[in-house]
């Protein structure tokens, strides 16, 4: 399951955007210019996990021959439960009073998995390309960025005197979704040792430690993956691309329920209570007394375009998937695309696809695979669709809750459960969705079997 990799891609990337600024000798030059000259130059970061080195990040910033800004940043890591992967972005920027974004090139690679994306600005559109596997697709983007945008945290704090509580905006590249996302930062503390802000995207927060140069000393993610300031030599010393670590396995960190749940699959209400065995307690865990099925959130106006959208994991147009849509009667069921969904691949536990393309080159993947495979299909069938994450019930053994991924599909007016991996398109109240941060402490807490659930409170259709 590769559902940790996306939790903290953006929050990793997010964290190289924040860095240091001084001015001195740079002084007669334009505010961002003077943040600019005060990048030039290389950093390197250790990344842990649990307290367990699995990569390391670098980030540079340099001047071209051309005199246009190039920002470069590689994250190579491997998190628990996911493949090595490499990540590299470069972007560079003109050095004129609009400065911006003349070039881009992203790549997000693992086993089974190669995202690519080239852009070059021309005629005030970013046009280039998306390769996924072997595939490629043509792009063209109405983005609008530039150095002030990619710089704009320390152009803020440069420019006024920021006080505790104070909460920045600023704007990044969204590669993923291929979208221009936005970020907002809260200043914790402000003191003689430096910075300390507060971040939160997409479910996952993190707290970003400072000097008092802006130079980044270390954040922590969803306070589970920690970001260490360390010399070359010391961050490198584990590569999980040239040496992956140790494989571990979601299957093997179930969480223990304290009864059989019976017609589990006709649930429409459950509440679980949490207990922890060990000396560490629930709060010290970052866990909550208690978790519940909860019904998706409202269907916002914004919603249909952001969730039929293509992505760089997402292969809407892919010829594979507008042939598998040809085989489905019109108008296009939600129960259709979920047992189209299901026929299309076999489960196999433990061994990703890794992406859309190479679930269907193969025909198995896991949860992760059907439930990508079913937002492509449903979006690009114009059906707004997402991929979630959390947990869910087994019955295989002694009973227990594993990490699983699913769907939420607009239909008949509102969001709806689904799950294409276990073929269910009425859900049941025993998927459980779950934050990113959550999701990661949970994990964290099942891996040392600290916790367990017991069953507080159920209902049924």
């Amino acid at each position: 399951m590769q559902y940790l990799v996306r939790a903290t891609v953006i929050a990793i990337c997010l964290i190289s955007i924040a860095v240091w600024i001084h001015t001195n000798r740079f002084s007669s030059l334009p505010i961002i210019e003077q943040v600019a000259h005060s990048r030039v130059g290389d950093q390197w970061y250790k990344i842990e996990q649990s307290g367990v080195h699995t990569g390391f990040m670098h980030s540079s910033v340099t001047l071209n021959k051309q005199d246009q800004w190039v920002f470069r940043t590689l994250t190579v890591f491997q998190p628990m439960g996911g493949l090595p992967t490499k990540i590299t972005q470069n972007l560079t920027f003109s050095n004129s009073e609009q400065y911006e974004l003349q070039t881009a090139h992203y790549s997000h690679t693992s086993k089974n998995r190669l995202t690519d994306i080239q852009l070059a600005l021309d005629q005030g559109k970013y046009i280039g390309t998306l390769k996924r596997q072997d595939t490629s697709e043509a792009l063209a983007l109405d983005w609008r960025f530039n150095l002030t945008d990619q710089l704009a945290l320390e152009a803020q704090i440069f420019a006024a005197k920021a006080q505790s509580g104070s909460v920045f905006t600023s704007t990044f590249i969204d590669f993923e979704n291929l979208a221009i996302g936005e970020n907002k930062r809260k200043l914790l503390a402000r003191n003689s040792n430096g910075f300390t802000f507060e971040n939160f995207h997409e479910g996952s927060s993190s707290t970003t430690h400072l000097d008092t140069n802006m130079q980044v000393v270390s954040s922590t993610i969803s306070n589970v993956f920690q970001v260490n300031r360390a010399t070359k030599k010391q961050a490198t010393l584990v590569n999980p691309s040239i040496e992956p670590l140790a494989d571990w396995q979601l299957s093997q960190h179930s969480i223990p329920l304290d009864k059989r749940l019976e017609k589990h699959g006709n649930l429409n209400q459950l509440t679980l209570g949490l207990v922890s065995h060990g000396r560490t307690s629930l709060a010290e865990l970052n866990l909550p007394l208690s978790l519940a099925h909860t019904k998706p959130d409202s269907f916002a106006n914004l919603d249909k375009e952001k969730f039929t959208r293509n992505t760089a994991s997402l292969p809407l147009a892919n010829e594979k998937i507008t042939r598998i849509l040809q085989t489905l009667d019109k108008p296009i069921s939600v129960a259709a695309l979920v047992d189209t969904t299901n026929q299309q691949l076999r489960y196999i536990n433990n061994r990703p696809a890794g992406s859309v393309l190479a679930a269907l080159e193969t025909g198995q993947g896991e949860c992760t695979d059907f439930a990508d495979l079913f937002t492509t299909l449903a979006r690009s069938a114009g059906i707004p669709a997402r991929t979630v994450y959390g947990i869910a019930y087994s019955s295989a053994g002694k009973p227990s809750f594993m990490f699983h991924a699913w769907n939420e599909v607009f239909a008949e007016g509102q969001w709806q459960g689904v799950d294409p991996t276990w073929n269910q398109v009425r859900l049941d109240a025993t998927h459980i969705k779950l934050s990113d941060d959550l999701s990661a402490a949970l994990l964290l807490a099942s891996s040392t079997n600290e916790i367990s659930f017991t069953v507080l409170d159920q209902s049924y259709f």
